[in-house]
């Protein structure tokens, strides 16, 4: 740098400033490559889940009280028959005839509810862990409302996610 009186400082230049570098060239980048519309592979609709992908397990008798926590489980009151059927072949996913399905809270009132209507077979409760049909569930806000907990319908054939 220069001194007020223009002198240069000892060892130094005249120059004010310094040279800039020369650029260096950058690699151009190759334009991203747009996918083939014809590529897309579109989800399987799914019938039924097997019973290795959600088992279902039996509850045997057991007092339930009114202050249940959600446990990680899903359950479904079903005719003895139907829940047998079931366990061997697994969940079917049907939009028109959905499976429901109730978290732990609901079972009180959903006990009430079977309780009233008669019954000409006896009744089975199985469970199965939400985990492994969430993507096939939707939400039932109207059981929901009458049972006071959540409560979902089986009837996904394109899992969600």
């Amino acid at each position: 740098m220069a001194r007020a009186d223009g002198l240069p400082l000892a060892g130094g230049a005249l120059h004010s400033r310094r040279e800039r570098a020369s650029r260096v060239a950058r690699p151009e980048e190759a334009p991203c490559a747009q996918p083939d519309l014809f590529d897309y592979v579109p989800p399987v609709r799914r019938t039924h889940l097997l019973p290795e992908e959600a088992p279902l397990l039996i509850v045997t008798t057991r007092a339930f009280s009114e202050k249940e926590r959600e446990d990680g489980w899903l359950y479904s009151l079903l005719p003895e028959a139907e829940a047998l059927r079931m366990m061997e072949e697994g969940l079917i996913l049907d939009a028109r005839q959905p499976l429901m399905f109730c978290e732990r809270p609901a079972l009180l009132p959903l006990f009430a509810a079977f309780s009233e209507e008669p019954a000409e077979t006896g009744t089975i409760l199985l469970r199965v862990r939400k985990a492994h049909i969430a993507p096939w569930l939707e939400d039932d806000p109207d059981m929901s409302a009458r049972l006071g907990a959540a409560c979902y319908l089986l009837s996904r054939q394109i899992p969600i996610g």
